[in-house]
């Protein structure tokens, strides 16, 4: 399997960057040519909420930001490796609190869950060196 990696440092511009950088996957249809028109847009949909969330809520503190993105084709699917220097934040308990919070059409406060839903198979840990590392299959 061959993994694209993709390296990102500036939260003011990551969101067009990535925008950018999916437009030209799509357009050359190599990288995600695998994928039926349905699995790129949850895959481009669970990229951007979860770098959407770094860009709004995470605390860098004194540290320049650093994102990682390695997508990895397989087969029907993809793999998504998200790694930051952030200072990170209890996923599943966040997760449960969006659940619970539940109202009907909420303005805010459904990324997790829409992530969630968008993927077949997620993992939030820590690397051995302190990074951020969520990773899923759409």
């Amino acid at each position: 399997m061959e993994v694209t990696r993709q390296n990102f440092n500036h939260l003011d511009a990551v969101i067009d960057e990535l925008h950018a950088l999916f437009e030209s996957w799509e357009q050359e249809d190599a990288l995600l040519s695998h994928l039926d028109p349905n699995t790129i847009q949850l895959f481009r949909l669970a990229v951007h909420e979860w770098v959407a969330n770094l860009v709004q809520h995470a605390d860098f503190t004194d540290r320049e930001p650093e994102l990682v993105l390695d997508v990895i084709p397989n087969g029907q699917r993809v793999r998504c490796v998200i790694e930051d220097n952030s200072e990170g934040f209890a996923f599943p308990e966040q997760l449960d609190v969006q659940r619970s919070a539940l109202t009907p059409f909420p303005e805010r406060g459904m990324g997790l869950l829409m992530l969630n839903a968008a993927t077949e198979y997620f993992e939030y840990s820590e690397t051995d060196d302190g990074r951020r590392r969520p990773e899923f299959t759409v």
